[in-house]
């Protein structure tokens, strides 16, 4: 890396990365040793781009991405998609295939739970043997120990063996030495999901210190509700690749996107079979009946839904899902509950029946929407056909306070405060 460039002043530079596995065991290890005696004896050329040997697949491919000092950067999709095999290949544990990764800069890494900890010894010497693995000598370590264990809160047990903690200790002690030993990149895969409430919040409030202190912190985790407490990009990986590369806010729309793009698939697979009835199209639109995708909190939206029939279906019912795929369902309406009734007859609608569905000033906040529609006849059995992730929309505006100053969740509720 040039000193002239501007890389030269990045914590983390992933160029052009590919990793690649194979789900035969066998062929794993037939695999491994043949290249690593090819390394051995100079001959370890790349292979072809996109060349993959028998029960081969790539878990990352020709990703790249950059993080600068004091960045804190959330790696986030579905499972499977390459967020652990990246933080994995950033932390040295495993190597890539392709391209190369610049890292200037220590090191602190809390991927999976218990990790770096020997159980057998107690938590003083694993805090010691951490440090050491991190260059550190122990007149650094003891020059913060204290502020360690503090904010571990483990004062008592410090000199039990780790065999001997809960896993919300291991937690702790991981943590804190993770966060604690002075790192200029800090990796944490998953692991601020689990433990209480109160210990969480104490870590988002030290992981902002750090980051405005200078330290990168790279997140990983699918509880993307908590990233907006201290993350402010975020890249998103599908089935390997980059998809996104930008504002957190977005990003998490284009993650819940992938998550109900996959429960669309799910479910038409399951209804390849002829139907007598059907929900045709599903369009989302704004007041002016203009088709809409991108909307802010408050906003009016509509649905119009085509269903179709091959035959009469007197009294139909409609059921309607908002859902988030990281949440759920938000809220499901009925044409039945407002007692709307109405028949789905091809002679008199041959080109299909239309249904609106309005909602005024929608209380959603910051985040990607679908809706699942059900129809059916006017018997709880008589099931026609079900739609799920289709019309799509994004809430994109405006931003929200994460940091307890304003307003944070999936709804914006009308509230008021009152002075006794």
């Amino acid at each position: 890396m040039s000193e002239n460039s501007d890389n030269s002043k990045l914590i983390l530079n992933v160029e052009d990365v590919s990793k690649v596995f194979c789900r035969n065991l066998k062929l794993a290890m037939r695999y491994g040793l043949y290249d690593l005696g090819k390394e051995i004896v100079g001959r370890g050329e790349d292979r072809a781009e996109g060349q993959l040997r028998p029960g081969e697949f790539y878990s990352i491919r020709n990703a790249s991405f950059k993080i600068e000092p004091g960045e804190c950067v959330a790696l986030i999709g579905p499972n499977g998609a390459g967020k652990s095999t990246m933080l994995k290949m950033i932390n040295g544990l495993i190597k890539p295939d392709r391209g190369e990764i610049r890292i200037n800069g220590k090191i602190g890494a809390l991927i999976e739970l218990g990790t770096g900890f020997n159980p057998i010894l107690s938590g003083r010497e694993n805090v010691y043997i951490n440090a050491a693995v991190l260059g550190m000598s122990k007149r650094e370590v003891d020059e913060v120990y204290d502020e360690i264990v503090d904010f571990a809160e483990l004062h008592d047990v410090m000199e039990a063996p780790v065999k001997t903690y809960s896993s919300g200790m291991r937690i702790r002690l991981g943590f804190s030495v993770a966060a604690n030993l002075r790192p200029q990149l800090l990796l944490i895969d998953e692991v601020l999901a689990v433990g209480d409430v109160g210990f969480r919040m104490k870590c988002f409030k030290h992981l902002r210190t750090l980051v405005s202190n200078g330290v990168s912190i790279i997140l990983v985790t699918h509880a993307i509700g908590m990233l907006q407490r201290v993350a402010t990009r975020s890249v998103v990986f599908n089935r390997g690749r980059i998809v996104h590369d930008g504002e957190l806010d977005a990003g998490c729309a284009v993650y819940e996107e992938i998550l109900g793009a996959s429960e669309r698939i799910r479910t038409e697979r399951l209804q390849q079979k002829t139907r007598e009835a059907e929900i045709a199209e599903v369009t989302v639109v704004n007041k002016n009946d203009e088709p809409q995708t991108e909307f802010q909190t408050n906003d009016s939206l509509k649905i119009r839904i085509l269903l179709k029939s091959k035959k009469k279906i007197e009294n139909a019912r409609v059921i309607v899902a908002l859902n988030s795929p990281s949440i759920g369902t938000v809220s499901s309406v009925s044409t039945a509950y407002q007692e709307v009734r109405f028949d789905v007859d091809p002679a008199v609608h041959p080109d299909g029946r239309m249904l609106t569905l309005s909602f005024q000033e929608l209380p959603l906040l910051l985040g990607a929407y679908h809706f699942n529609i059900s129809l059916f006849g006017p018997e709880t059995t008589e099931f026609f056909h079900r739609r799920s992730g289709c019309g799509n929309f994004r809430i994109i505006g405006p931003p929200i306070d994460v940091y307890g100053m304003g307003i944070h969740g999936i709804l914006k509720v009308d509230h008021e405060w009152k002075l006794d």
